[in-house]
């Protein structure tokens, strides 16, 4: 029942503590908590408000999934296959360093962080937030230490730490993202002991050059993607924060269910 997935995320039944000597969770221990259990009627309207916002935050994921397919898609067959053909005239091969810098985050432990919404990020994706942004426009940020190659689109300010590079483009960032994509940057892992991504060896990878009008025709193409790829992105955050809000009211009785179909409207 989809309500008593809600409620055991409310009350944390996960994480209950049985006192043993070692942290853990028993069934003897969950089942003697006291749960506020509604009437059925009201365990499925609740279950249905809930659901019907995960269910569109799903939803966006897939539809942001099938986009981000699409662009691959189109990048390999102009710029990989070149239409099943040979490379255009007038494109060349280069090097990345022909199409990016990499640039070096910036330390930011913890306890220097600051509340805020700025997204903090390392190697492994996104690490926290702060009050203050080192790059100021959209960017591609690239695992440096820890999880070698890891690749992440950034399209608002952010502030990379020093376990990764963030790129300063040449050309179009989203050809130089979906270029980099295609590299393999997570096998040119340098450093035995604590996995590293040296610069010069990215640097030398090659990579296609394409004409200035091959790029401008790629770039309209991906942007126009991205941004409905973003706007999903922000709608599910709001419809996340509406959840998260409504979930534990809901649950504990404070809000009742025709008050929270209200909310919705």
């Amino acid at each position: 029942m989809r309500w008593l997935y809600y409620a055991v995320k409310h009350y944390k039944l996960g994480e209950v503590d049985d006192g043993s000597p070692i942290p853990s969770t028993t069934r003897a221990a969950v089942y003697m908590l006291d749960l506020d259990v509604p009437p059925i009627k009201e365990q499925r309207a609740i279950a249905h408000i809930l659901g019907t916002l995960d269910d569109k935050i799903e939803l966006n994921r897939q539809m942001n999934a099938t986009l981000e397919e699409m662009a691959r898609a189109v990048f390999k067959d102009w710029f990989v296959d070149f239409e099943s053909g040979e490379m255009p005239e007038g494109w060349r091969v280069g090097t990345l360093s022909d199409l990016v810098e990499l640039k070096y985050g910036k330390a930011l432990t913890a306890t220097k962080r600051r509340e805020g919404t700025i997204p903090v990020y390392g190697s492994g994706g996104v690490t926290g937030y702060h009050d203050e942004a080192l790059v100021s426009k959209p960017t591609v940020i690239v695992g440096r230490k820890g999880t070698v190659g890891s690749l992440y689109w950034q399209g608002t300010p952010c502030f990379p730490i020093d376990t990764v590079f963030y790129v300063e483009p040449k050309v179009s960032l989203h050809y130089c993202y979906y270029t980099m994509s295609q590299l393999g940057l997570h096998n040119l892992n340098t450093d035995a002991a604590v996995p590293g991504l040296n610069r010069d060896n990215a640097y030398r990878q090659s990579v296609v050059i394409p004409s200035a009008d091959a790029l401008q025709k790629f770039d309209a193409f991906a942007a126009n993607l991205r941004a409905r790829m973003d706007s999903g992105n922000e709608e599910s955050r709001t419809l996340a924060t509406l959840r998260d809000t409504l979930l534990p009211k809901l649950i504990s009785g404070e809000l009742r269910v025709k008050d929270a179909e209200h909310i919705l409207d």
